[in-house]
């Protein structure tokens, strides 16, 4: 019996920068690496457009709407990305995220929000409890925490983790919670 051949799905990955995109490349090329390799989906972080600094794909920072709005018109209106499928993996660390959810989901593209940033969540995976961000005034200044405990408990910045670093992190997380936390991503598999 003939196995039906599937066709590839393209997505350009737009990730919010250095720490989302080596996150990103860890879930799929090694901690689920078996899993993405057998499915139909494949990424790409082609995205290049110099004078709005993106580069590999990377934002290289979203702080507000406008920000974020500015850089995804200039990809959406580039003709080298026009008929593209994009799949965004950003922190969902800022006040208008909502707006944002519904600007991507309404061009048809995916966005896998990071709950609630990258350094959040990898400090709660590696069991180090976090402060909520409930315990701030404001997003600003949670994000601003996140980046100082992560710092503080690991002895460098999120960018700079490796995978090795990445693997003590995840070793006691399920991979149920793991795709329970990046859903999105996860979505595209099936």
């Amino acid at each position: 019996m003939n196995k039906k051949k599937s066709f590839k799905i393209y997505y350009l990955l737009i990730s919010e920068g250095t720490t989302e995109f080596n996150l990103f490349g860890y879930l799929t090329t090694k901690k689920f690496k078996e899993s993405f390799e057998k499915s139909n989906v494949q990424f790409s972080i082609k995205v290049e457009i110099i004078e709005a600094g993106i580069s590999q794909g990377k934002l290289n920072g979203t702080g507000n709407l406008k920000s974020f709005k500015g850089k995804y018109n200039l990809i959406k209106d580039d003709d080298r990305y026009k008929d593209q499928k994009l799949f965004f993996f950003i922190d969902k660390d800022f006040e208008d995220f909502p707006q944002i959810e519904v600007l991507v989901r309404g061009d048809g593209n995916i966005i896998q929000f990071v709950e609630y940033n990258s350094e959040y969540l990898l400090l709660r995976f590696a069991g180090k409890n976090p402060k909520s961000p409930s315990d701030f005034n404001n997003m600003r200044d949670f994000r601003g925490y996140c980046k100082t405990e992560f710092q503080k408990q690991f002895n460098m910045k999120a960018s700079d983790l490796k995978d090795c670093d990445f693997d003590f992190i995840f070793r006691d997380v399920s991979d149920e919670e793991v795709k329970t936390s990046f859903s999105e991503l996860f979505s595209t598999l099936s």
